[in-house]
């Protein structure tokens, strides 16, 4: 009898040792539970989330105006026709430039979400750095976006999109592409020449000279089974209104440089009116005549006028003079 209860004792501490081992192992589980946990919650909140929102695509061809705001600043493109024109001042726009600004809104991407803590200084989202770009289709927004600094692998960008509080990442780097200003978005096209030339009137504020292009006569021996109009086109003769052969480069260097002319900058505050007495004038005649004047050189910088550009504006020294010939350099010496 007494073994029996012995037994029974020993049975019931065991079913209590069982227990008590099972509810540490229970209590054990929950904590690592808990901690596994807080330990995914934390890593999530460090890393980069994944929830982007969809951007509307947008057609270049849409788009009809943009807004470019900087601390202190605003800029205004409009599509005027086949060009854009830019405010303040109301000038014709560089047409690569805007188009790459209209690739770059069309194109937009994101990539990530970067941060949800509105330390927008850390990625120059700050009312001090942020460049807010808005882009229209007439009175409608299509987008707009706040750009920020690039990021460090210099092919994407931190940006906020519209109303979101949120920083994204986009696969480009846009900064470098709106951070203008009204200057570096004139199209500095001065003048622009794609018909031919036959005759180049030149003036140095004392003399004047008259070039005159013919055609050289064609070559009369040809290479037998060379057909003639394979033969080689000669190259056009320049002579002087008196009959003087002149050095036909330096005459195609001047109407090559002509071609596309592109100025330093244009001159703020002043119209074509304000300059008057040129040193060096030279008249290019095709189909239509093309002038430009160039006036006393300061600091380096010529001033000049277009014939083909309603504002004045500044080349630089080494472009004045492959325009400003001396007389007796064009003319051939006689043999």
């Amino acid at each position: 009898m007494a073994q029996a209860v012995l037994k029974k004792e020993d049975h019931s501490a065991d079913i209590q040792e069982i227990a008590m081992t099972l509810k540490k192992e229970h209590i054990i589980l929950i904590i690592i539970i808990v901690a596994l946990s807080v330990y995914l919650f934390v890593r999530k909140e460090g890393e980069i989330h994944y929830d982007l929102p969809e951007i509307k695509h947008i057609d270049k061809s849409d788009i009809s105006r943009l807004t470019i705001k900087k601390k202190g600043s605003e800029i205004r493109l409009k599509r005027d026709n086949k060009r854009w024109i830019v405010s303040p001042g109301n000038v014709p726009a560089d047409g690569g430039k805007v188009d790459k600004m209209l690739s770059d809104i069309s194109g937009l991407k994101l990539t990530a979400v970067v941060s949800e803590s509105k330390n927008y200084p850390l990625y120059k989202l700050d009312e001090a750095h942020r460049i807010e770009v808005e882009a229209f289709k007439g009175d409608d927004s299509l987008i707009k976006i706040e750009i920020g600094k690039p990021a460090q692998s210099g092919r994407h960008t931190y940006i906020k999109l519209g109303n979101d509080q949120r920083v994204f990442l986009v696969s480009n780097e846009l900064r470098s592409g709106f951070d203008k200003t009204v200057a570096s978005l004139r199209d500095r096209l001065v003048m622009k020449i794609v018909e031919q030339i036959n005759e180049v009137r030149l003036y140095d504020g004392k003399r004047k000279m008259t070039i005159v292009r013919s055609e050289a006569a064609a070559p009369v021996n040809v290479n037998r089974g060379q057909k003639a109009q394979e033969a080689k086109k000669p190259k056009p003769q320049w002579r002087t209104a008196k009959g003087q052969h002149v050095k036909g480069a330096e005459v195609e260097d001047i109407i090559n440089t002509f071609s596309n002319l592109l100025c330093d900058e244009f001159i703020a505050g002043k119209t074509k009116k304000d300059f008057t007495s040129p040193v060096y004038t030279v008249s290019l005649k095709g189909t239509k005549t093309y002038t430009i004047s160039i006036f006393k050189e300061k600091n380096g910088k010529y001033p000049a006028v277009s014939s083909e550009s309603n504002y004045p504006f500044l080349i630089s020294e080494w472009k004045a003079e492959k325009i400003m010939k001396k007389f007796d350099s064009l003319v051939e010496s006689k043999k």
